[in-house]
């Protein structure tokens, strides 16, 4: 867990530092930095995630690279769904987080892999209903 909180932070101090632009696995693929507040301990945190816009509609994958267990942020929304979100260089912005029903993220879903096949990789990798979100502005 330590290894991902550093790796993590590392990837929101390069954000930061550069505009909204993050090297590495993540170069050239938009992320935003989403903060969500602890399902359990309550506690704010933040985590540097993919992120599609369809539509002028903000959309976050809960993917976890295939793994068999949603992403802690994806827990942490259900349970608080009020988020702050960052995307480039625009000042952080309050949104509401809406998991879509079956069939909107089914759609929204083929949409994904078509920008990024790796979506599609993942999703056969488990068994479960990889999640999307929608993150609505606030107010």
């Amino acid at each position: 867990m330590d290894e991902e909180r550093d790796f993590n932070q590392r990837n929101i101090d390069e954000f930061r530092a550069n505009g909204g632009k993050v090297g590495g696995q993540f170069e050239g693929f938009p992320l935003l930095l989403l903060t969500s507040t602890g399902a359990k301990s309550g506690e704010q945190r933040i985590n540097p995630i993919a992120y599609f816009d369809f539509d002028g509609a903000i959309y976050v994958v809960g993917s976890a690279a295939g793994r068999d267990r949603d992403p802690a942020w994806a827990f942490n929304i259900r349970a608080h769904p009020n988020a702050v979100v960052e995307i480039g260089t625009d000042p952080p912005r309050p949104v509401t987080a809406r998991e879509l029903p079956r069939e909107e993220r089914d759609r929204i879903y083929r949409r994904v892999v078509e920008q990024a096949p790796g979506f599609g990789d993942y999703e056969k990798r488990t068994d479960r209903v990889i999640p999307i979100f929608e993150l609505v502005p606030a107010g």
